[in-house]
């Protein structure tokens, strides 16, 4: 009779080293480390569209990829009105995949095309681009400084909403997809370490796990959670 089989002792480095495992590097999380592998240099050009418009350099942040490039607005007017009516995918323009810490990888593409629903944050890398004043209809707001918590940041900024209005209906409504913020700053929950700055940026509702008004002193000093 053979005799029964002892039970495998169990460790931590058996967790996260099982057997068979693949023994290559891999930050986990961070798709960056994985493109490198697959793709150094810069890519082949393809055809572009036949309409640009304004482009606006931004980096677009989410829980596993990091990119910064430029966005063509086309016959928009603002990269929010482009976010929030477009469908389909996005087209990143002289694009560069960065690591989760901002810094750039060795891949480069002249276009890649994202998917906005998989991105948390949007910052502009400049200064928004200036609405005409004749044709925009000015409605008064007032700024409500909030902390947000996604799947891979924790984010402050400050959002707008028309005077008189409901913060909690803003902040409950679907719509519009993509919020604006200013003076907005994230910290990775990867790595707390890794905190990025956009005077700008467009965040992604579909993303927030939970939100709420900052502190009163926190506001002073725009500390990030």
């Amino acid at each position: 009779m053979v005799p029964p089989r002892a039970p495998m002792a169990y460790s931590h480095d058996m967790a996260s080293n099982p057997p068979n495992a693949p023994t290559d590097p891999f930050v986990d999380g961070d798709a960056s480390a994985h493109l490198e592998e697959l793709i150094t240099g810069a890519l082949p050009a393809v055809e572009a569209p036949a309409e640009l418009g304004t482009t606006i350099d931004v980096e677009l942040v989410g829980p596993h990829l990091r990119l910064s490039g430029s966005i063509a607005l086309g016959r928009f007017r603002r990269l929010s009105d482009l976010l929030n009516h477009h469908e389909g995918l996005i087209a990143l323009r002289n694009a560069t995949i960065l690591r989760r810490n901002g810094t750039a990888t060795r891949v480069t593409t002249p276009w890649i095309w994202v998917s906005p629903a998989e991105v948390t944050l949007i910052g502009e890398a400049g200064s928004a681009v200036a609405a005409d004043p004749s044709i925009e209809l000015r409605v008064p707001k007032e700024p409500h400084d909030l902390v947000f918590v996604t799947p891979g940041h924790t984010i402050t900024g400050t959002v707008h909403i028309v005077t008189g209005g409901q913060l909690a209906s803003f902040i409950e409504s679907s719509d519009p997809p993509f919020l604006a913020l200013t003076d907005a700053r994230t910290r990775s929950l990867a790595d707390r370490r890794i905190i990025a700055r956009y005077g700008f940026a467009l965040l992604n509702r579909r993303h927030i796990v939970a939100t709420t008004e900052l502190a009163p002193e926190m506001i002073r000093g725009r500390s990030v959670i």
